[in-house]
């Protein structure tokens, strides 16, 4: 009786298999993060530009910016056409974790005495996965940041860097 020999694998051969994945994983799943983060941060720039855009279009009309930190979402939706982005409506924008839009959290803060006739609008991360940098607008059109979770500041620091150049680290 001739006996044939079984084809298939070894134990061996699938634990090599494996190992060679499960090394594959480990080094492709850091840069996926890594590029969630950066594509997060790249969205909260043109979120703080277009919030800085609305803002200006509301003082076109209104000759002053929104006078509450608490009520200036309000403000910004509440005319036809709205002033503010798209992507904000029907959003508490009191930097709470209700206001998170693509890993961000945004808080805008009157600055002076009505009527208001400057601003800051602040950009947080939501997640250490969302970012690591904190992105600041003012009246000035300019995007500012600094590196760093979180920040007590709510307006930009002097001497905080634009977005063209290396973050200093927050406040």
């Amino acid at each position: 009786m001739k006996r044939t020999a079984e084809r298939g694998f070894t134990l061996v051969e699938i634990m090599i298999v494996v190992a060679i994945i499960a090394l594959l994983a480990a080094i492709a799943i850091p840069n996926v993060l890594r590029g969630r983060a950066t594509a997060n941060e790249t969205a909260a720039i043109g979120n703080v530009r277009a919030l800085i855009s609305s803002l200006e279009m509301y003082r076109s009309v209104y000759q002053a910016y929104p006078t509450t930190a608490a009520g200036w979402d309000a403000d910004m939706y509440n005319p036809q056409p709205p002033f503010g982005p798209p992507s904000y409506d029907d959003l508490p924008m009191d930097g709470g974790a209700t206001s998170v839009v693509q890993g961000f959290r945004y808080l805008y803060t009157p600055v002076g005495a009505t009527p208001i006739q400057s601003y800051a609008i602040r950009g947080v991360p939501d997640t250490g996965n969302s970012g690591t940098r904190v992105f600041f607008g003012n009246d000035s059109g300019q995007v500012f940041h600094c590196s760093g979770l979180t920040t007590t500041a709510t307006t930009p620091p002097v001497g905080m860097a634009t977005i063209n150049s290396v973050p200093v680290a927050c406040p």
